[in-house]
């Protein structure tokens, strides 16, 4: 039997709002790639090209997305929730259509860590199932887990700080084999942190841990999306010092006209993208069809496609997100800007989420 992949791709990512309110949060951009696309790329890297995505949010947004940008011979059947059935249950749903090892990923998570890697390890262990670990610096977040002899002999899910035990937690990918899924009960929502995985324990079944290998980072908040692109542009970017840049950036502009602008990796620049004399762009991502005008300053954000920003305007730890003016002489620090916002001259946002569409000009 071919080794098939599921990843769970349902979730509302209430924390990134007002940015999910237009899109699903598996497809927010990182690197010029929705979020998705990277486990399923790492999936493809393994091998898998059998894929079931468990969806409800948005899902047809969903569903148009991936399909936009799925490797040709990569076959995704799509298992859509008429209600939440939580991480375990939404696989649950599928079980007819598992019948050997499976992968289980998150969607909404940024994650291109070694599957292949991780299976060689479940299958070498003869394990029934396996997590993926990775280590953070704040896990109250996060289920951390205590290993012994590659095995989770302690989990305990987002601690307080008095509970801390590890930095090492759960990445939220795991290799199952199928016989755990008469574990996951149907008709009820069921978790696969919170409700399996203890169960297991407690029934004294084995679960290993393997500390994987790749980049992995909860993409949960504005400034964990910015923090993202970053790294998978300097990941996957190129080096560059001269004419006006320097550090590792993704161009997709051909034939860039930025001479009288000076850009700062780590930078992703999208396509047919437009940026004005001695504009400074700084460890930002721009997407497709932006235009910025004059004395511009752009720092640690996030550009969507098609907005417009006027000269001297300064956009610091922000979010701009697609179709949206910024008028000329503006500030916008720590926000989120909704789509095809039109912010007059002069305004200054601060630590601001904001989604009507049309604003005044005093706007603090």
């Amino acid at each position: 039997m071919s080794l098939k992949a599921v990843v769970m791709a349902g979730g509302k990512g209430t924390r990134l709002r007002p940015i999910t309110y237009s899109i699903p949060k598996p497809l927010v951009p990182i690197a010029g790639k929705p979020c998705i696309g990277y486990i399923l790329d790492s999936y493809y890297a393994a091998g898998i090209n059998d894929v079931i995505i468990t969806t409800g949010y948005k899902f047809e947004s969903l569903i148009t997305g991936v399909l936009k940008f799925k490797q040709d011979d990569q076959n995704i059947l799509f298992s859509v929730e008429r209600e939440a059935a939580g991480t375990a249950g939404s696989v649950g749903l599928i079980s007819k259509f598992i019948d050997d090892t499976f992968v289980v990923g998150s969607g909404d998570t940024l994650s291109d860590l070694d599957v292949s890697d991780i299976v060689k390890f479940h299958r070498n262990m003869g394990a029934k199932i396996t997590m993926a670990l990775t280590t953070v610096e704040d896990p109250s977040q996060f289920g951390i887990v205590e290993l012994k002899d590659n095995k989770v002999i302690r989990f305990l899910e987002k601690p307080d700080p008095k509970q801390t035990f590890s930095k090492l937690i759960n990445a939220g990918l795991y290799v199952i084999e199928p016989e755990i899924l008469k574990y996951i009960p149907s008709g009820t929502p069921y978790d696969f942190a919170r409700d399996l995985f203890p169960k297991l324990l407690n029934m004294g079944m084995d679960i290993y841990g393997y500390h994987a290998k790749g980049i992995w980072l909860d993409t949960g908040r504005p400034n964990d999306m910015i923090r993202a692109n970053q790294l998978m542009t300097a990941k996957y970017g190129m080096e560059v010092s001269g004419n006006g840049m320097i550090g590792t950036v993704i161009i997709k502009t051909p034939h860039p006209k930025f001479s009288n602008a000076y850009i700062e990796g780590p930078t992703f620049i999208g396509e047919n993208v437009r940026i004005g004399k001695n504009s400074r762009i700084i460890r930002s991502a721009i997407y497709d069809n932006v235009e910025i005008g004059n004395d511009v300053q752009i720092m640690d954000s996030i550009l969507m496609d098609s907005d417009r920003i006027m000269d001297r305007s300064k956009i610091v730890k922000s979010v701009i997100m697609k179709q949206t003016e910024i008028g000329s002489d503006c500030e916008i620090e720590e926000s989120v800007l909704a789509p095809k916002l039109q912010l007059q001259s002069k305004s200054r946002v601060y630590n601001v989420s904001l989604s009507s569409e049309i604003l005044p000009d005093d706007v603090v």
